[in-house]
């Protein structure tokens, strides 16, 4: 190297180290600006990767400078330094360009319980901090408080969701590897922790650690014997940890976790655990636990009158709740009393204001099953997932994209994530099928299963799917004969099933869409390994009509069967007039449906019922009530406005309220329990007793009923009290 080349070298560098000096300055500076406006930190991205960028034009501008500012340009920088402008602008727009480049903050309008109009500025969904919480090591040999593992974490998530800047999440993953794994996907740091109880005292250490490796970041211990007052003092120290500075402009509510969730902890060790019955149980006014109650009945469907029921009492007492829980009881006693008008409108109010909110969201996917909006599904999904990503959000986006048929799309995005997390490669395997590419859908089954033994039992369904494509092909028109809506004998829960971007799609009442492969002649498969797994079995009669659907889930190591009845145009004809009250009506369409519909055991119930109360007077039935009214152990029988109503409670059971209606002088139904008739007996002793008979279906009796006057698992006949 010569003299003068060296020296020309040396002035570049300084020249170069003078500009990124000046360049991290203005960054510091723009950040400032920036975090004082609340002003989109996207800017300060753009312009570092542009100062990035620019270098290599720099470097040669300021080798030769000399030169260049004479004017005197060679063909290689007319060529290059354009070139570095153009690839850098492309890179800024492709990797920037759905980016939000405004403010950081947005102002809602909305109107408070006392019709007053108010406005309250929050921070935009994509701008929240993401918080993901997990389960705490127990440090004691002390059983009684083995709960707190998750507890501390459940609570903490309760407390955080009231700071509308913070996105927290909380999963049950203990172990070091899974917890990185799964945070350093979308998160800088992750919560954990552990816990200790000495006498009365309880000891908790929180560790905020970085996401990619688990380093501790900020530690800390709290000490105490009231452990709601610890979570406040842990959900401050979290918030102070997290990035989030408060201004004049941001600010929240924050109330403390045991003025909303119960001052009774063995009450709120219930609701943990999902024990909402004997959470209310201790606890009369805890209004979360009513409303989660009511959230889970609508859920599963568990009957009509229960979710009124536990929708009510959380409406009672919801001045306990912040007010985003009092919005969530509003918009599920719509729910529960059917105003899904007052609903839809609530849920689109508040998804305005927290998009991100699991409750809002699943109402809303709930009305796209009900309406078959597959698209619509998707583009949601697809929104949710780029405000944040999160495995909520991808787990709902991977459903609607199966739904919707963007196999390509989904198997593109699972692979930008999989390096981080191998086990997101569970969720290529529907699309690789639905896709026809059986090849690598049997490598990719047979390394999930080989690498994630745990979901060996969950992929026995989809080592059916994978031998009968593989075998038969994938032929749509196959499943045709599956269209139809299916209603459970257990509780008021159904199922549609339709076809739609050349796929089967099922509906749960109340739940979400979900795209099914073909498994066999009469079998269809869905589910996520991580998870469970289902296969629906459709069963046809002798003359080769479905007459229901056998539907089994598969869990970790064992699983669950249901059995749903196929309703078809005679029987919703029928239930149609009843639900209007034309009974004169309802008595002749349910007679035609069964003749149309000679093994569903429930029909000939109905028959029952619509023609004793023809036959007799409202007098003599309501007599009839009032006498088999009263208290037979765990079961309570009573009148409420003229009609005759059950429920049993105990220790093991708790079955939802329900409508009986009587189809003779001493036995009756109701239209939650399809399967199950309640009657009245003189017992032996002289007393009266209440017994159940219960409706079995048995493949080997060609799906016929079988009457049973006892369950080996359930104790059916109880005394009256005295």
């Amino acid at each position: 190297m010569t003299p003068e080349t060296k020296k020309k070298w040396i002035n570049t560098l300084k020249f170069f180290a003078a500009y990124l000096v000046a360049a991290w300055t203005f960054l510091q500076f723009v950040d400032w600006v920036l975090n004082r406006y609340n002003i989109s930190p996207y800017w300060v991205d753009i312009l570092l990767w542009f100062f990035i960028g620019i270098s290599p034009s720099l470097l040669i501008y300021f080798y030769h400078q000399e030169r260049l500012s004479k004017r005197v340009i060679k063909l290689r920088e007319k060529i290059i330094i354009p070139l570095n402008f153009i690839l850098l602008f492309l890179g800024l727009y492709f990797g920037f360009g759905n980016s939000d480049l405004g403010a950081t903050t947005k102002e809602i309008n909305y109107t408070d319980e006392s019709g007053k109009s108010q406005t309250r500025t929050i921070t935009k969904e994509e701008f929240r901090i993401g918080v993901p919480i997990y389960g705490f090591e127990n440090l004691s040999n002390n059983d009684s408080i083995s709960w707190m593992r998750y507890g501390i974490g459940r609570l903490l998530k309760e407390d955080l969701l009231q700071n509308k800047s913070l996105s927290p999440d909380f999963s049950f993953y203990t172990d070091t590897s899974t917890k990185i794994e799964d945070a350093s996907i979308f998160n800088d740091f992750y919560i954990d922790g552990s816990f200790n109880k000495e006498g009365d005292r309880y000891s908790i250490t929180v560790y905020k650690r970085k996401s990619t490796n688990g380093k501790s970041l900020k530690e800390k211990e709290f000490k105490g014997e009231d452990l709601l007052e610890l979570i406040d003092e842990i959900s401050v120290f979290v918030v102070e940890n997290s990035g989030f500075v408060e201004s004049k402009d941001l600010r929240y509510l924050d109330y403390p976790i045991n003025e909303f969730m119960s001052n009774s902890l063995e009450a709120v060790r219930e609701y943990i655990e999902g024990n909402y019955t004997k959470a209310v149980t201790i606890d009369k006014e805890f209004a979360l636990a009513y409303l989660e109650y009511a959230k889970q009945s609508l859920h599963v469907s568990r009957g009509r009158l229960e979710v009124q029921d536990l929708a009510d009492k959380a409406f009672k007492y919801r001045y306990r709740l912040p007010l985003q829980k009092q919005l969530e009881v509003y918009i599920q006693r719509n729910l529960a009393y059917e105003n899904f008008d007052d609903a839809i409108e609530q849920v689109k109010l508040q998804l305005e204001v927290d998009p991100l909110n699991e409750f809002y969201n699943h109402v809303l996917f709930s009305i796209y099953g009900e309406t078959k909006q597959t698209d619509k599904f998707y583009e949601s999904s697809a929104r949710l997932f780029n405000i944040n990503q999160s495995p909520d959000t991808g787990i709902n986006l991977a459903m609607a994209a199966l739904v919707n048929g963007n196999d390509d799309m989904l198997i593109e995005e699972i692979k930008k994530y999989e390096f981080l997390s191998p086990s997101l490669k569970m969720f290529r395997l529907q699309p690789t099928l639905f896709k026809g590419d059986f090849k690598n859908a049997e490598k990719l089954l047979e390394d999930i299963k080989l690498h994630f033994p745990y979901t060996k039992y969950r992929a026995k369904v989809y080592d059916s799917a994978l031998a009968y494509i593989q075998k038969e092909g994938y032929d749509i028109a196959k499943l045709k004969k599956f269209e139809g809506t299916y209603r459970s004998s257990f509780n008021e829960q159904e199922q549609t099933y339709w076809i739609d971007n050349n796929r089967l799609i099922q509906y749960i009442k109340n739940q979400t869409m979900h795209a099914l492969i073909p498994a066999g002649e009469h079998t269809a498969v869905s589910g996520f390994l991580n998870d469970q797994t289902f296969q629906h079995k459709l069963i046809l009669n002798e003359n080769k009509k479905p007459i229901g659907i056998n539907f089994i889930q598969y869990n970790y190591k064992n699983q669950n069967a249901f059995w749903y009845w196929k309703e078809d145009e005679f029987i919703q004809n029928a239930h149609k007039a009843f639900d209007k009250g034309d009974l004169e009506n309802a008595l002749k369409l349910y007679e035609i449906a069964f003749k149309e519909n000679p093994k569903h055991g429930y029909l000939p119930n109905i028959i029952a019922y619509l023609r004793y109360i023809k036959d007799n007077d409202e007098a003599l039935i309501l007599k009839q009530n009032e006498a088999f009214a009263g208290d037979y152990g765990p079961r309570k029988f009573w009148l409420e406005d003229g009609k005759f109503y059950y429920k049993r409670k105990d220790n093991e059971t708790e079955l939802a309220k329900v409508e009986l209606l009587p189809i003779s002088e001493n036995r009756y139904m109701d239209l939650t329990r399809l399967g199950t008739i309640m009657a009245f007996e003189k017992d032996t002793s002289g007393k009266m007793a209440s017994n159940s008979y219960s409706f079995i279906v048995e493949e080997e009796l060609a799906f016929e009923w079988r009457d049973s006057k006892s369950n080996e698992n359930v104790k059916n006949y109880f005394l009256k009290d005295d």
